[in-house]
């Protein structure tokens, strides 16, 4: 297998293994979540939010080792040399109290509808009872959606760790999703060309995007290398100019891929 072979399986191996993680731990979020009261839910007990932020850190954490472990065989299969490690100067140290406290956050955000639906009515109105249900199942959707966000940064933060630290990184572009919205394929158009107005770590709930490092001697996979040029020549044909230009892009791209969702639904 040639070194542009092995990079290009490595970087699906290793979006497979993300999109993997944060699908399955969706459903764990869920199935803890159905477990829960209303009221239990709303109350936010420190001891439910635990529960909450151990799934997620579990889950975060093999994220993590899933990036410096794809990191390593990219590099090695590039430059065939994985580097070491334990090298510090790669990967610093996690703040795993900072990231318990991200989850912290989303699970008091997306559950703040669930509190303010249950000052609204009474548990022994049934009307009020199926809103309370609606409720409940929209803030869990929510929040186990963003849990896969969560668990996903752990691998985005390692890769941005090391392309930051090593020096054998020449780039990074974005490798979409089977799906993306209008922003992501806005800045897969730039292939390995960012700005301080096109920053690669931003992602979104349900966004499995990733942001992927280039080597000497290997070039984009050309499964993303191909989608790069689709959406640049579409960001080109796009009117306008500047801020213009990207909104318009995003709204007509985003514009279609609802339909396109609509259709498959229907």
């Amino acid at each position: 297998m040639s070194r542009q072979s092995e990079f290009n399986a490595a970087s699906q191996a290793y979006y497979q293994a993300q999109v993997d993680l944060s699908q399955s731990l969706v459903e764990r979020v869920a199935s803890w979540w159905r477990g829960l009261s209303p009221q239990r839910a709303a109350e936010g007990s420190p001891a439910v939010v635990r529960e909450f932020q151990t799934l997620v850190s579990a889950s975060r954490s093999r994220s993590y080792a899933e990036g410096v472990n794809y990191h390593q065989a990219a590099r090695k299969a590039a430059t065939g040399d994985a580097g070491d490690a334990g090298d510090d100067d790669l990967w610093e140290s996690r703040d795993t109290a900072a990231e318990a406290g991200k989850a912290k956050v989303s699970y008091y955000v997306h559950t703040a509808p669930l509190r303010e639906e249950m000052k609204r009515g009474r548990l022994d109105d049934p009307d009020f009872l199926k809103s309370l249900d609606d409720t409940m199942e929209s803030a869990g959707r929510n929040l186990a959606l963003d849990a896969g966000r969560l668990a996903e940064s752990g691998g985005r933060d390692a890769l941005a760790e090391a392309r930051e630290n090593d020096a054998e990184v020449i780039g990074w572009y974005r490798m979409t999703d089977t799906d993306p919205c209008g922003f992501c394929a806005m800045l897969a158009s730039r292939g390995a060309a960012y700005s301080k107005f096109m920053e690669p770590d931003q992602f979104h709930r349900g966004c499995h995007c990733q942001t992927l490092p280039l080597f000497r001697g290997v070039s984009m996979p050309p499964e993303d290398a191909a989608k790069r040029d689709e959406y640049l020549a579409r960001f080109k044909a796009t009117p306008g100019s500047g801020s213009s230009q990207a909104r318009a892009f995003q709204e007509a791209f985003d514009t279609e891929r609802k339909a396109r969702r609509d259709g498959q639904s229907a």
